[in-house]
């Protein structure tokens, strides 16, 4: 069954649940198939799916579809990706070193105390930043780059990069220092 993207466009808005339902069904295997390549985890990527299709159906009326679906959904479910990719990847340092995450604190951090939701909120904030002062603290800080690499490929000047690091740590010091 084709049905004209017009017609799930605006069955998407109005909450027309077949609609939806189909386009979780055309969909979400070809979805969970492309998460898993990029995450290399299907269960994650079965979980990512679920998640981008919770997230279509609570903004659904105010959810802006300029072209196909389709292309909206797998580009959707890339950046889904990167974000697991990234959280998945500041969980590692922190098993890793927890130290390092401690010191983002402006007061000392039991690592053997920092617990799973807390790492979830740390992760949440990080999420939250500032797109470039993300991307900045984001390859810095969890990926380990040098700030020039960092530089080079952002287009920015090394004081640049050093002025977002500084300002992402700040902001999470900030916003982190309830956390004991």
């Amino acid at each position: 069954m084709n049905i004209d993207e017009s017609i799930l466009k605006k069955g998407l808005r109005s909450g027309d649940r077949e609609i939806f339902k189909y386009l979780f069904t055309k969909h979400s295997q070809g979805l969970v198939a492309y998460g898993s390549s990029l995450t290399r985890d299907s269960e994650a990527a079965k979980e990512l799916v679920q998640d981008l299709f919770m997230e279509i159906w609570e903004k659904r009326k105010i959810i802006q579809i300029k072209g196909s679906i389709k292309p909206y959904l797998y580009s959707s479910m890339y950046h889904k990706a990167l974000n697991w990719l990234r959280a998945k990847k500041i969980r590692e340092i922190y098993v890793n070193n927890p130290v390092e995450i401690s010191n983002w604190f402006p007061y000392p951090v039991n690592p053997d105390r920092i617990d799973v939701l807390k790492l979830e909120l740390i992760e949440k904030q990080i999420r939250l930043l500032p797109d470039q002062c993300r991307e900045v603290f984001t390859r810095s800080v969890i990926l380990d780059e040098q700030h020039s690499e960092i530089a080079s490929h952002l287009g920015l000047n090394i004081k640049t990069v050093e002025n977002h690091l500084s300002r992402a740590r700040k902001i999470l010091r900030e916003r982190l220092k309830k956390i004991r």
